[in-house]
């Protein structure tokens, strides 16, 4: 396999060699193993970690994760592990290794949909930072199928954004053939904040589900201001599973996602009503 290789300075030199076609990475963690498999043969390498960035940005209310940044990064900043449940989700990524040389805006550009933090970017809020023109788009009108971006063709992702959940519970749960560098056959993200037994809000986003992240926000309007109890749960779990349109793939069957669909929610919702 030849390409050539280029490791720009500037945000401008990367959106040039973008435009004509060259393929962006920082910790190589996907592309690489898509070259190997023969899965992608770009004819030019973009290496990015050339640019120098913050790394990691945080205010009382908003965590930005720039290019560059490591999983282990952003495991290790103080202020992160108060956006629950990001931490937790991103310790399920790979192995050390992967969390080292990894980043969290490669894992939104590479817009798989079993994707981690793309997950926990749908329960916080997230919004991505387009270089060069540092235009603000929200990461689901962004990602619009596997590998699929929707940007111009010299732009690319600079930053992600999450905001801080205030008075929520959250759960996290990945389901996967294996304990140890598992990709998930199915992934939940939930978030409840209750007044009383009453739920003033919920947010339910699934991986591995779909062809994006799964989120249905009818139905999670649909749920507030109603009393959680084991009825409730058991309504909603089944909306969700009738729902959920899931493929059959070497992981698993679409059957079996379903089935998992209805169970993690029942999952995460009685963990919700333990908590409180």
């Amino acid at each position: 396999m030849r390409f050539k290789y280029y490791a720009p300075t500037t945000l401008e030199e990367i959106s040039k060699l973008k435009e004509e076609g060259g393929l962006l990475f920082a910790g190589g963690t996907d592309v690489f193993v898509k070259m190997k498999a023969e899965v992608l043969n770009p004819e030019v390498l973009i290496d990015t970690k050339k640019i120098e960035t913050p790394g990691v940005k945080c205010t009382e209310n908003e965590l930005e994760i720039f290019m560059n940044t490591t999983y282990t990064d952003v495991i290790k900043n103080d202020c992160a592990k108060k956006f629950e449940p990001l931490v937790k989700i991103l310790l399920e990524v790979g192995s050390p290794q992967i969390r080292n040389r990894g980043t969290p805006v490669g894992n939104v550009g590479n817009a798989s949909p079993a994707g981690d933090f793309l997950l926990a970017t749908h329960l916080l809020d997230g919004t991505v930072v387009l270089a060069p023109s540092m235009r603000e788009v929200k990461v689901e009108e962004l990602v619009s199928g596997p590998g699929k971006l929707n940007m111009g063709k010299g732009e690319f992702i600079y930053s992600v954004k999450l905001k801080k959940l205030e008075g929520y519970k959250t759960f996290y749960e990945k389901v996967g053939r294996r304990n140890a560098l598992v990709i998930s056959i199915a992934s939940i993200a939930a978030a409840v904040k209750l007044n009383g037994e009453i739920i003033e809000d919920v947010k339910i986003a699934y991986g591995s589900l779909g062809p994006t992240i799964v989120r249905f926000k009818d139905l999670e309007e649909e749920m507030k201001g109603k009393k959680l109890t084991e009825d409730l749960i058991e309504e909603f779990s089944l909306k969700y599973q009738a729902r959920i349109n899931p493929i059959t793939d070497v992981r698993a069957s679409a059957e079996y996602r379903k089935k998992l669909a209805k169970n993690l929610l029942v999952k995460a919702f009685i963990s919700s009503m333990q908590k409180f």
